[in-house]
C-alpha cells in the first residue's frame, strides 16, 4: 500500500501547544469554601438520608425480591441522582451526595446495589431527561417497559408518579438542609 503524505505539514520549533485548563485551583478553593460554610457535611447527609430511605422501600430480603420492586428501587435511585443535580447549589456537591448515597446504598442493601450496577436502567431513563419533553410520563413508561409490561397505563402512571414523589421529596430535604448558596 503506497500512501502520499506530500501535503502533511510537521510543527516547527514555534509550534506551541494549546494549553489544557486546570481546574484543580478552582475546585480546590470551590471545595475550601463549601467545608467551610457547611455545605459538604450538607451534602454527605442529604446523601446518606436519601440512600436509607431507598434501601428501606423493600426491606433486606434479597430472596424476595420481585422485578418490580427491582425496578421500583432503580427508579427510585434514578430520581435521586436526577434530584442532586438539580437542587444542589453545585456539582461538587450533588456528586459529594451522590458518593454517600451509592456508598450508603453499597453498605445496607448490598444485593440491591449489585442489581443497581448490572442494570442499563439509568440509560433509558437519562433518554427521557434529556429529551426534556413530557420527562415524567417517558419514565413511567420507561419504567413499566423495564417491569416487563410495555404499554401498561397503570404501571406506567405508577413509575410517573414514583419519579415525580421522589425527585419532589430530594427537594424538599435539600430545603431542608439550607444549602448555602
Amino acid at each position: 500500500m503506497i500512501t502520499d503524505d506530500g501535503d502533511m505539514k510537521i510543527a516547527g520549533d514555534d509550534f506551541v501547544q494549546a494549553q489544557e485548563s486546570d481546574d484543580s485551583e478552582a475546585t480546590a478553593k470551590l471545595l475550601n469554601e463549601e467545608k467551610a460554610n457547611g455545605n459538604l457535611s450538607r451534602a454527605r447527609r442529604l446523601g446518606a438520608i436519601l440512600a436509607e430511605d431507598v434501601a428501606a422501600v423493600e426491606g433486606d430480603c434479597p430472596a424476595d425480591v420481585t422485578q418490580y420492586m427491582t425496578q421500583k428501587r432503580i427508579l427510585m435511585a434514578f430520581a435521586v441522582e436526577v434530584g442532586l443535580e438539580t437542587y444542589l447549589p453545585n456539582s461538587l456537591l450533588s456528586q459529594t451526595a451522590q458518593n454517600i448515597f451509592y456508598e450508603t446504598m453499597r453498605n445496607t442493601a448490598p444485593a440491591f446495589f449489585e442489581d443497581l450496577q448490572g442494570s442499563g436502567a439509568f440509560s433509558f431513563y437519562f433518554l427521557c431527561v434529556r429529551d426534556g419533553r413530557n420527562v415524567e410520563r417517558c419514565v413511567g413508561e420507561t419504567f413499566a417497559t423495564l417491569c416487563s409490561r410495555p404499554g401498561d397505563k397503570k404501571l406506567s402512571k405508577q413509575g410517573e408518579d414514583l419519579y415525580i414523589h421522589c425527585n419532589e421529596q430530594v427537594k424538599s430535604f435539600a430545603q431542608s438542609m439550607e444549602f448555602v448558596r
